[in-house]
């Protein structure tokens, strides 16, 4: 995970996070553990291989290369589950909805954050 400060917020690219369909044709993400606590999240999809999971409003997370199974229901539905999980104690932090917002593109160039 890489994480970079712009003007007043943070962009965090998340590299190793795993996504699950639920049987509900619900999606799941687990993330790693962030410091801050989540602030009305929601995820914001331009139809492409990343999603961007605002946790709050200065504090965004990059979910890097969306397998295409998901980046087709992610346009289908209306919020994903996040959960953050804390590796070193292996427990979950926070467990909480996103609303998915479809966008025509993003407010920053995304690019500048793949690596």
């Amino acid at each position: 995970m890489t994480s970079l400060y712009q003007n007043d917020f943070s962009i965090e690219k998340e590299d190793a996070y795993v996504i699950f369909p639920t049987r509900e044709d619900e999606i799941v993400f687990a993330i790693s553990v962030k410091e801050e606590d989540p602030i009305k999240p929601k995820i914001l999809y331009d139809g492409k291989e990343h999603a961007l999971l605002y946790r709050s409003e200065t504090d965004i997370v990059i979910l890097d290369y969306l397998p295409d199974n998901i980046r087709e229901r992610l346009q289908n539905v209306d919020e994903a589950y996040i959960v953050e999980i804390d590796y070193r104690v292996k427990k979950m932090k926070y467990n909480y909805d996103a609303f998915i917002e479809l966008v025509d593109e993003y407010p920053f160039d995304v690019s500048k954050y793949i690596y």
